[in-house]
């Protein structure tokens, strides 16, 4: 090693001190190994406090234990602190000694740090001037965190910072327009309207002249010049659901339009120049359609540049009880009244299928806070279809006799809870991808995560 070097490496604490970045270093299980001068600065808690914390009782979704486990190095990314309520650009990547992972290194620049120039210029969505960069928090209210869901999140925060047209495709009730909204607010156009139309609620008859507009005498009734939807879509985000329901007629003339962007109101000859962004949703199987001669390929190819496939709900269990929660504190808000589920009645939610996927949820629990009389939402309040399942189960686990194993287990009270835990630590690790996910399914620390997997010879 050269004098120079061995400068540098004796050095190399103070001159990270320097910089205006934040430098954090944590170890395989997240023990926060090391944090420069700038955290204690820009997130206001002393460093010394942090230094031998896990980053994971900290913030335990933040980007750099994503980068930990998963060990694909990112750059640029634009992230949140939750716990700073701070926007921040991340550099993060694995750090290996001799071939062995040994932890993460990460460093972070708060996006109020850019210049205002720099900014406008490096980021991807438009804002105004001095507002913060947030193109992740239009889809914090996407609740949940199965693997399933993040992915598509993942896609359509990518997919919002640009003009592209966009379809969302999946079963009803999994949240279409909600995904519709998310990418809208997170999108360059996020500040001119987001115009919705459900094509299914319109009789064919009147769809064009509501997305088109109409001129004076265009037909018996029509009195005045009206603007479409198009038109009042200017500088924003078009979102039109069910697309999959209107005429191969329709679909040509909207064909037109997104092609020359470029609008002519029903009954006049003048040409309007468009410009907005398209979101279209179907449940409908829209290749089966345009070989059977119902949907236009043309159409399709134009509207499908980017299809995003919404998972339903059964593809997400782990996210139903974190939804029900999220449901019932909106109604809690709303009535002024706290109400809990019981247990049986999380086990009933979490076996269900729930074919009408987050509405179904969503008005279940509504169904059940309305109409129960105390403070405890039991199977007994669902509703009907829901309380035959939970009856059905019930019977069903009734014919089943205990085994030996379990008659044996119930005379150590000890052993009866420490073979419960273990088996919710093995059906939380089969059940998830990353540690990450194991641990919030099971709601404890990481650091109490690894110790029971030491005390149970447990692998992952």
């Amino acid at each position: 090693m050269s004098k120079n070097q061995q400068v540098l490496l004796n050095n190399w604490s103070s001159i990270l001190d320097q910089l205006d970045e934040i430098f954090l270093f944590i170890g395989n299980d997240t023990e926060i190994l090391y944090a420069n001068s700038a955290y204690s600065r820009l997130i206001g808690v002393p460093k010394d406090k942090v230094i031998g914390r896990h980053l994971s009782d900290i913030e335990p979704r933040a980007r750099i234990i994503e980068v930990l486990e998963s060990e694909r190095p990112v750059c640029h990314d634009y992230s949140y602190i939750e716990s700073a309520g701070m926007d921040i650009v991340a550099n993060i990547f694995p750090v290996y000694d001799e071939g062995k992972k040994v932890g993460a290194i990460g460093i972070f620049r708060p996006v109020s740090l850019f210049s205002a120039d720099s900014f406008r210029a490096s980021a991807p969505v438009s804002r105004t001037k001095g507002e913060p960069m947030e193109r992740d928090k239009p889809f914090r209210r996407l609740v949940g965190e199965s693997q399933a869901l993040k992915n598509v999140i993942s896609i359509a925060q990518k997919v919002a910072q640009t003009d592209t047209t966009v379809l969302l495709r999946g079963e009803t009730g999994v949240g279409k327009e909600l995904f519709a909204r998310a990418v809208h607010e997170a999108s360059p156009f996020s500040n001119g309207p987001f115009v919705a139309l459900n094509m299914a609620s319109i009789p064919e008859t009147l769809l064009e002249s509501e997305l088109f507009g109409y001129e004076v005498g265009a037909f018996t009734g029509a009195h005045k010049t009206k603007s479409g939807l198009m038109e009042l879509a200017e500088g924003g985000t078009l979102f039109l659901d069910e697309i999959g329901e209107i005429s191969p007629m329709l679909q040509s003339k909207l064909l037109r339009v997104l092609q020359e962007r470029e609008v002519i109101r029903v009954g006049g000859t003048k040409a309007r120049p468009v410009r907005f962004r398209l979101i279209a949703a179907t449940n409908r199987d829209l290749e089966s359609m345009v070989e059977n001669g119902n949907f236009r390929p043309d159409f399709y190819y134009r509207i499908s540049v980017i299809p995003i496939h919404i998972p339903p709900l059964r593809e997400r269990a782990s996210d139903v009880l974190l939804l029900a929660e999220h449901f019932k504190r909106q109604l809690e808000e709303r009535h002024g009244l706290h109400k809990s589920f019981s247990p049986r009645v999380l086990d009933v939610m979490k076996r269900y299928s729930w074919p009408g996927n987050v509405r179904e949820l969503q008005s279940c629990i509504e169904y059940m806070y309305v109409l129960s009389e105390g403070q405890l939402l039991d199977v007994q309040h669902l509703p009907h279809h829901l309380w035959e399942a939970a009856n059905a189960q019930s019977r069903e686990e009734a014919c089943v006799p205990p085994s030996q194993k379990d008659i044996k287990v119930k005379a150590n009270l000890k052993e009866v809870m420490e073979q419960v835990e273990k088996e919710m630590m093995m059906q939380a690790i089969r059940e998830s991808r990353t540690k990450t996910e194991a641990i919030q399914r099971l709601g404890m620390s990481r650091k109490g995560f690894y110790m029971k997997l030491k005390k149970y010879h447990i692998t992952f």
